[in-house]
């Protein structure tokens, strides 16, 4: 009887005690579950049927150890890039050091060895570089009426796959290594209304050979030696 008399004012604190820590977890319980509700919320808004626009001028992507790797927007961030001057509305593809690699979009001016320079005409497509940033080829459609597929040497346009609306031109060329900003062609296979032609060119005399066809007439060769005057 002594025993239970001493027990219980003991129990009745332990009572008091654990009636205020469920209060105080069940109070937790509520809150927790507000959070998840606005959270959940949150997500359900933005993933909502009517909700299927995102909104933003520019989005970085970083990879694991944080460096940018993948920037759009119009245009894209230029924290993390090497080149500061391309900033067009377009999706631009980084090496490891900053470096221009890939870019879809609006095509910045071209730079090569960390020069820009100018471009024949403004246009869209998919521009690639080499591992310095220097540009190397390129999908475009220019606003001067002319779509090309390229490939670069250091210095310039190697090989490129040509449609220009203006001359009626369709067809291939392929250049000599010439240095930056010079251009000589070596081979032209194409054709322009009802010319079908290939010609071959020297360095330093131009054409040397022409095979062509028009309309319904014979295919016709034209050769030229070294020295000769050019061929009609």
């Amino acid at each position: 009887m002594r025993d239970a008399v001493n027990d219980r004012p003991e129990t009745t604190a332990t009572d008091t005690r654990l009636a205020r820590l469920e209060r105080q977890v069940r109070r937790q319980q509520v809150a927790l579950l507000a959070m998840g509700l606005v959270a959940g919320g949150g997500l359900l808004a933005a993933f909502a049927p009517g909700q299927k626009t995102i909104e933003a001028q520019a989005i970085r992507i970083v990879d694991a150890s944080g460096k940018p790797r993948i920037l759009i927007g119009a245009p894209p961030p230029v924290a993390g890039r090497l080149r500061k001057d391309g900033q067009t509305a377009s999706i631009v593809f980084l090496g490891s050091d900053g470096a221009d690699r890939l870019i879809v979009g609006q095509e910045p001016l071209p730079r090569v060895d960390g020069k820009t320079y100018p471009r024949v005409a403004d246009g869209y497509g998919l521009v690639l570089h080499d591992a310095k940033g220097s540009e190397r080829g390129a999908v475009s459609f220019l606003d001067n009426g002319r779509g090309v597929i390229a490939l670069d040497r250091p210095g310039g346009d190697a090989v490129a796959m040509i449609v220009n609306d203006k001359s009626g031109f369709a067809g291939v060329t392929v250049n000599y290594a010439n240095p930056l900003g010079t251009y000589q062609e070596g081979v032209r296979l194409g054709t322009k209304n009802d010319e079908a032609w290939l010609s071959l060119q020297d360095r330093p005399q131009g054409e040397r050979a022409r095979l062509s066809t028009a309309g319904s007439a014979a295919p016709v060769l034209v050769t030229r030696p070294a020295g000769a005057p050019p061929a009609p």
